[in-house]
């Protein structure tokens, strides 16, 4: 039986591609391996958003050239797109190439080409379960000063609105409980019948047990109306993750981000305005030209909007980017000393937003089931719940459960399952 292996780098959009790619050589009769040893098929799915990440992916590739004949790999995503020479100097000139901007469709018809097995339509993969990771926009055309992603994935593309519903319908009746829409700048889809609004308006009208929720929104491209009118839909999780990337407006122009602190704000106390919603950011420390003010700007941001949740980076400079060319550089020192004070800043807030939920219930999506009585979901406002069943009762997978919480932590929330 031939053997193959996927290695995934980066965000959930390489989580789907790596997912259905899995799927259809197994359904092809091929076996997945753990080792490059003896492997028939090595692919390798890349992320270009952080080095760290990127040189990961190519260390690997050396790793797989030595194990296999460069005509069996796969190279793919971002780092695809930026560098196939080095690929090809690492592996050699046969290696095969997949450009990060490729969809879905062109990436699966590729592989099966290379692997010579027999097509495969898209479809959700239900590896996933039970959540059901759906393509709506690909490709970036904001060009965020800091960002390798508009070069990489190329530019904006929007899936078939029908199409979209319908994968969504069909996982619902195949019982996945999430549907999580998947897009570089989310909000700024289109289609015959509106915007993104509108379409998690149809979304909202199906039939079914489930939450849905999206990644990632741009503030630039929202409104508070749209907020509010997101907020009253039935399935929607109570959640809302808006990357505010820092919290001076001069920093912010520098970025190209093209909204205010003030526009921020006011998209920000809309979520605010109901005590039942989250609300998570991404921050970048250092950017260049960042100044003592600038930063205290960021942290007195996110103090004053209380983040459940900050996805915290430090500023790096990508090749190519306008950023990378920019002046004013600062120190790395400076970087993670800044990165130092805003973390105990974003822990003591993830602790404060959890120790609070202490006493209350929530609705749990069960993820995964422990076999040692603990299990793990994910509750309606996106925070981690781990939790005990009461009695021993045995809550599959997929399913929806209520939870008393008696612990907060920084990580999440802790309790036991009383349904």
């Amino acid at each position: 039986m031939p053997t193959f292996v996927v290695k995934t780098f980066g965000c959930q959009f390489n989580e789907l591609y790596s997912a259905s790619v899995i799927e259809m050589l197994e359904r092809a009769g091929y076996e997945q391996s753990r080792t490059l040893d003896r492997v028939s098929l090595v692919v390798i799915n890349t992320c270009a958003v952080r080095e760290k990440a990127q040189e990961k992916a190519f260390s690997f590739l050396g790793e797989a050239a030595t194990a296999v004949d460069a005509s069996r790999i796969i190279f793919m995503g971002c780092s695809a797109t930026l560098d196939q020479e080095r690929a090809k100097r690492i592996a050699g000139h046969e290696v095969h190439i997949i450009p990060g901007s490729a969809g879905i469709e062109e990436v699966l018809a590729r592989v099966q080409a290379i692997a010579a097995c027999a097509p495969a339509e898209p479809m959700v993969p239900h590896s996933l379960f039970p959540t059901a990771d759906i393509e709506l926009v690909r490709g970036c055309e904001s060009y965020c000063t800091y960002c390798i992603v508009p070069r990489a994935r190329g530019r904006e593309s929007a899936a078939d609105a029908e199409v979209v519903l319908r994968q969504a319908k069909d996982s619902i009746q195949h019982g996945f409980r999430e549907l999580l829409l998947l897009g570089q700048n989310i909000n700024r889809y289109h289609w015959s019948g509106g915007g993104l609004i509108e379409l998690l308006s149809a979304l909202d009208r199906l039939d079914g047990e489930f939450w849905f929720w999206f990644l990632s929104p741009h503030p630039a491209y929202f409104q508070r109306a749209e907020v509010q009118r997101l907020m009253q839909l039935e399935h929607v999780e109570h959640h809302v993750h808006l990357p505010l990337q820092s919290g001076s407006d001069g920093i912010l122009k520098r970025m190209n981000r093209r909204y205010s602190m003030a526009d921020y704000d006011a998209l920000a106390g809309a979520v605010r305005s109901d005590s039942r919603w989250t609300l998570t950011t991404d921050i970048i420390v250092g950017f260049p030209g960042e100044t003592d003010e600038d930063f205290e700007a960021t942290v007195a941001a996110v103090r004053r909007h209380q983040f459940d949740g900050v996805f915290l980076a430090k500023y790096s400079d990508r090749p190519g980017t306008p950023a990378s060319a920019m002046p004013d550089k600062v120190p790395q020192k400076t970087i993670d000393e800044r990165h130092s004070v805003l973390l105990q800043v974003v822990r003591d807030l993830s602790l404060q937003s959890n120790a609070a939920m202490v006493g209350g219930s929530v609705d749990v999506l069960v993820l995964t089931a422990g076999a040692s009585g603990d299990t793990f979901g994910k509750s309606r406002d996106g925070r981690n719940v781990w939790f005990e069943d009461q009695g021993r009762l045995s809550h599959p997978v997929g399913s929806f459960v209520r939870v008393d919480i008696n612990h907060g932590s920084r990580e999440g929330l802790y309790g036991i399952c009383s349904t």
